[in-house]
C-alpha cells in the first residue's frame, strides 16, 4: 500500500500552495477554496483508513482475549488481559489517530466554508471582482 505514504506528502504540497493564494481576491479565494477541497478528500481517505486499523485491531484484541481466556485453566481473566496488553496499547495509539484525522476533516471543513462565506460576502460587495 504506497498510496497511503504519498497522502501526508499530498497533503503537505496542497496546504503550502492553498496558503500561497491571494485571499484579498475572489479568485484567489476560490482557489484556496478547490485546494482545501482536495485536501478534504484526502484527509476523508485517512480518517477512514484510521477507523478502519482501529477496528481491525479491536476486533483481533478481542479475538486473542477470548482465545487466552478459553486456554487459561485458572485465573482466566487476568491471563486474557496480560495476552492482550501489546494489544490494548497498538489499539489506543490507533484510536488517537482516528480522532485526530477526524478533527482534521472537521476542521478543515470549517475553513472551507469561512473561505465560501468570504468569497460570497466579497463578491456581493464589489460584483466587479468576480469576473
Amino acid at each position: 500500500m504506497n498510496e497511503p505514504d504519498k497522502q501526508p506528502s499530498q497533503l503537505a504540497i496542497l496546504y503550502h500552495r492553498a496558503n500561497e493564494c491571494d485571499v484579498t481576491l475572489p479568485y484567489g479565494v476560490s482557489q484556496k477554496i478547490e485546494l482545501l477541497s482536495q485536501a478534504q478528500v484526502i484527509i476523508g481517505k485517512l480518517a477512514a483508513d484510521a477507523v478502519r486499523e482501529y477496528k481491525r485491531i479491536y476486533a483481533k484484541r478481542k479475538l486473542a482475549h477470548a482465545e487466552a481466556a478459553l486456554a487459561a485453566k485458572r485465573d482466566k481473566l487476568h491471563h486474557a488481559e496480560i495476552a492482550v496488553a501489546k494489544l490494548r496499547t497498538q489499539e489506543a495509539d490507533l484510536e488517537a489517530d482516528k480522532v485526530r484525522w477526524d478533527h482534521a476533516f472537521k476542521s478543515n471543513q470549517e475553513v472551507i466554508n469561512s473561505l465560501k462565506y468570504t468569497l460570497k460576502t466579497m463578491l456581493a460587495e464589489n460584483p466587479a471582482q468576480g469576473g
